[in-house]
């Protein structure tokens, strides 16, 4: 493990001294964090940068990207899809700053992806959250255990239907311990695996799509829990590219196939995605607490759609189509 986090952190100051972190070479440092200055990033990429609010918001474009910042915000905007980074962008004295760890593991796996390594993806684990007297989420008599199998069935259905072979952590109401899922993944040599959830909140405004994919070293989580920047690397780390890949398609399908809210990318250290020994992401889709999005996951021809959106990332994942 010792040699793994070693060479993942050289791996990661490497790219951060390539040519797309400071055309300085040197990093800008706010509060104890390592920024790039944004002008010189775009312009070493060959973007444009304007201000669409001067020292409020920035927007970067070119031939197929148009990235939006705003100033003391952790979500940025692709393509017009949240993405959740490490930290805050900072914007002083007309000059907009990005952390620089976010170069590396963000922008450049979205703006240069790659396809995955190894013929492809032919075999896909599907977890359906919780099980057994792990309820999950509740709604009444309903529980997001019952959910989240119904949704399994149905994209396994659907992926099998493609040709994909599609192993499950669960097929009936059974628990099943965290460490045990990801190595159900392992030991059936599975190419990707996605954890199936839905979300909950203490009222009912709270609504829309959430894809969640391991936090890289060195970044705080954006869930709920925070797990701070000292974290160590886990398993899943090995692959961080393929996970912000595959968790930024999922986002932009389901929310743009959908028509859902867009609750942006996240990053998240679960126990699933730590130990996950292939590109992995759990999806939340949707608040079983909001009366709109609970009679898209109770009814079944709405779940069917959300199947069919993942299917559809799934493709383009496979194809590496990139933004």
């Amino acid at each position: 493990m010792r040699w793994f986090v070693a060479n993942l952190l050289s791996l990661m100051l490497l790219s951060l001294g390539g040519p797309v972190a400071h055309a300085s070479g040197r990093a800008v440092s706010f509060n104890g964090r390592e920024y790039v200055r944004v002008s010189q990033w775009a312009r070493t990429n060959g973007l444009e940068v304007r201000w669409t609010a001067p020292g409020v918001e920035l927007h970067v474009t070119g031939p197929h990207l148009s990235l939006v910042l705003t100033h003391d915000s952790r979500r940025i905007r692709i393509n017009g899809i949240g993405v959740w980074i490490s930290g805050a962008v900072v914007m002083r004295d007309q000059e907009a700053y990005l952390p620089a760890l976010d170069v590396p593991t963000t922008l450049r796996p979205l703006l240069s992806p790659r396809r995955p390594p190894g013929g492809g993806i032919h075999t896909i684990c599907l977890d359906p959250g919780h099980g057994g007297d792990d309820t999950g989420k509740r709604d009444g008599p309903r529980n997001e255990k019952q959910f989240t199998l119904l949704l399994a069935r149905e994209l396994g259905r659907l992926l099998e239907k493609g040709g994909y072979k599609v192993v499950y952590t669960r097929t009936s109401d059974q628990k099943v311990d965290l460490p045990t899922r990801p190595e159900i993944a392992r030991q059936a040599k599975a190419d990707l695996f996605l954890s199936l959830h839905f979300n909950a909140f203490e009222g009912p405004a709270a609504q829309g799509l959430e894809v969640y994919c391991l936090t890289p070293v060195g970044a705080s989580s954006t869930n709920a829990n925070g797990e701070g920047a000292d974290s160590p690397a886990c398993v899943g780390n090995r692959f961080d590219e393929r996970n912000v890949q595959l968790a930024f398609e999922l986002q932009k399908t389901l929310v743009r196939r959908l028509g859902r809210e867009d609750r942006g990318m996240r990053r998240a250290r679960f126990a699933v995605l730590r130990d996950a020994a292939m590109p992995a992401v759990l999806i939340e889709g949707g608040f079983m607490s909001s009366p709109s999005e609970s009679k898209w996951i109770y009814s079944s021809s709405e779940r069917s759609k959300l199947a069919q959106a993942i299917v559809e990332a799934l493709a383009n994942y496979k194809r590496g189509s990139g933004l």
